[in-house]
């Protein structure tokens, strides 16, 4: 039984903690997409925001379920994990857009989070976790491989060419 509860303890941490960084996510695309004047760029901003809104709703509801006994709000994120989010990332001037060199440069760390996420994610599937938690980080591993490689794209593009790729699936109105 205690072994039990240490892996649910164990599964509560890593979930708290995968949601400061998906907190973050939403913060750095919202953020940035206010500040890209190409429309492609800030539509997938937009777009990725959206993604990290509903990874924190994937995880919320597995912190929930496993939160039969009311343990999760004693148990704190870990620190170890909470090192790959950046103090900041860029700084503008309220309304101003981003030069492409400074677009480039918040990709750049846009990029080192969703690399750090993905092994933070991977990682955290060697700890002894509940069977729900462990698919719902493989889940979302697989989904910041796909931000990773958007974003990859995305940086190619612009200091190849100087502008964004976008993302093709991505319709707005």
């Amino acid at each position: 039984m205690e072994g039990e509860r240490q892996r649910r303890e164990m599964s509560a941490a890593v979930l708290k903690t995968a949601l400061a960084i998906e907190e973050f996510g939403i913060n750095f695309y919202s953020e940035m997409s206010e500040c890209v004047a190409d429309s492609r760029g800030a539509a997938l901003l937009r777009s990725l925001g959206n993604d990290e809104r509903e990874h924190l709703r994937i995880i919320q509801k597995e912190l929930d379920h496993l939160d039969r006994e009311g343990m999760a709000e004693e148990v704190e994120p870990l620190q170890e994990y909470l090192r790959i989010l950046p103090e900041r990332v860029f700084v503008r001037p309220k309304g101003a857009c981003l030069a492409l060199n400074d677009e480039i440069a918040a990709l750049e760390k846009g990029l080192e989070v969703e690399v750090n996420s993905i092994n933070m994610y991977q990682d955290a599937l060697t700890r002894a976790l509940e069977p729900r938690a462990r698919s719902s980080l493989e889940e979302l591993a697989r989904w910041e491989v796909k931000h990773k490689e958007i974003l990859e794209e995305n940086l190619r593009s612009l200091r190849l060419e100087g502008a964004w790729y976008g993302y093709g699936p991505i319709l707005e109105g």
